[in-house]
């Protein structure tokens, strides 16, 4: 293979592969840790330095860029770029409903791109039609395997997470169709949609953040909380009721 090519991202998936591997197989050591409280946090002291410094990038960078973003973008254009970012994971999506043996979930991912291909991922016809997303990420389909949840932490930017959801951010990562694709502008492109989606939540449920980051007695304590509660909520239901509803969702 001549260095031509052989592409960045290439080189960029096998070092994600290199590093979901070595991360299960420390994960394997630590899911039987059982962390003195309530959570299976034995790293807290760690994480909540990676929790500080993630408060103060959201606090300088996040929320400013979030309230610019949807101050200078008419609704309807953030409202597109959030479908479009939808569409685009949605045969990740359908990978997982697969690997999780999920035929309805399936089914519902295929309508869903279907109906949404009509509008080039810019509409969300399959909402407006009632079809339910499933929302199926990794995370849940090493959970239906039976892969406990592991230690509780905080990755800088990302934010909460735990073993299991670590593992299967980066399996989502690697799989998702845009970042298969050969063009770097194609992948630049996903990747700033993704950024936008972003932003604009951060900006939707910005009385939420607040309330968690600026005005909890211990945000680090909050947002553990509210993150595995939320987490749990979407595996059990997922899984089990076909209902994947946010609880969180008005904030």
């Amino acid at each position: 293979m001549t260095f031509e090519k052989t592409s960045l991202f290439a080189l960029t998936r096998r070092v994600i592969s290199l590093f979901v591997i070595s991360f299960t197989l420390s994960a394997c050591a630590s899911l039987d840790q059982v962390s003195k409280s309530e959570f299976n946090d034995p790293y807290e002291k760690s994480s909540r330095k990676v929790h500080a410094f993630n408060k103060g990038l959201d606090k300088a960078l996040i929320a400013p860029a979030a309230n610019g973003y949807t101050t200078i973008t008419p609704p309807l254009l953030v409202r597109m770029i959030g479908n479009v970012s939808g569409y685009i994971g949605l045969p990740g999506q359908a990978v997982n409903n697969i690997l999780q043996g999920n035929a309805k979930g399936l089914g519902q991912t295929i309508l869903t791109f279907t109906l949404n291909t009509l509008t080039f991922g810019l509409g969300d016809l399959a909402s407006e039609a009632g079809v339910k997303d499933n929302n199926a990420d990794f995370g849940q389909t090493l959970y239906v395997w039976g892969v406990k949840p592991g230690i509780y932490h905080e990755i800088p930017v990302l934010g909460p997470s735990t073993t299991r959801d670590t593992v299967g951010f980066f399996v989502d990562l690697a799989i998702n169709p845009v970042n298969l694709l050969e063009s770097s502008d194609a992948r630049w492109a996903g990747f700033g949609f993704t950024v936008l989606d972003r932003l604009g939540d951060r900006s939707q449920f910005a009385e939420f953040f607040e309330e968690t980051l600026y005005n909890s007695e211990d945000s680090y304590a909050t947002a553990r909380s509210f993150y595995l509660q939320n987490r749990e909520f979407f595996l059990s239901k997922g899984v089990n009721e076909d209902s994947l509803e946010d609880p969180f969702a008005d904030f």
